[in-house]
């Protein structure tokens, strides 16, 4: 029963992928993020620079099968080294796919929303995100507390799918919805160099 289910799980996310127009940059099994060229939601304030609502922005979505498993014990160095490593490379890989494709040339921003990582002030993830040069907010709730639950609800079935020893420290009560934003030009900076390892 329970493989029916994820795989009922695994086939909603394949055609909310299809549907959102999610572009697979590199079938390189260490990128562990899609994109999707959308416009902000929102307006926001990152590095003093206003993105307003409507510009153009890099949307990532966690490739959810490529997300270093979690060790039984829960999240150790290792794992914390190879979450990096990869975050890193992936955020290469982007800017270089972003370089060389005009119709990202107008980007001003690259944003995240997400549960799965768990980006809050008692783990480790926020300041791991703010080194890598991201700016961590509140989630705005766009679709008021309703709307969250659900999407909180689809998150925890991913973490279920695709990597359930990460629910042993995540209740699905407690799931906390953060963003994630950088400019484009501070990404481009960062990560435009090379995608060497």
């Amino acid at each position: 029963m329970d493989n029916i289910l994820r795989g009922g799980v695994r086939l909603i996310d394949h055609l909310l992928s299809a549907s959102l127009r999610i572009i697979v940059i590199s079938q390189d099994p260490q990128c562990i993020f899609r994109i999707q060229l959308s416009r902000a939601t929102h307006s926001v304030t990152v590095d003093s620079q206003n993105i307003l609502k409507g510009e153009p922005v890099v949307v990532l979505h966690l490739w959810n099968e490529r997300m270093p498993i979690l060790p039984a014990s829960g999240a150790d160095l290792e794992w914390a080294i190879q979450l990096r490593r990869k975050l890193i490379y992936s955020f290469k890989l982007i800017a270089n796919f972003m370089q060389n494709d005009s119709q990202f040339s107008t980007v001003r921003a690259i944003y995240g929303a997400s549960a799965v990582l768990s980006f809050t002030d008692h783990t480790g993830g926020t300041r791991l995100m703010q080194h890598l040069g991201f700016t961590v907010l509140p989630y705005p709730r766009p679709f008021g507390k309703f709307g969250e639950f659900w999407e909180n609800l689809f998150s925890w079935w991913l973490m279920w799918t695709y990597n359930e020893t990460s629910l042993q420290s995540r209740k699905f009560q407690r799931l906390q919805r953060t963003e994630l934003w950088i400019t484009a030009e501070d990404f481009l900076q960062r990560y435009g160099q090379s995608i060497g390892r």
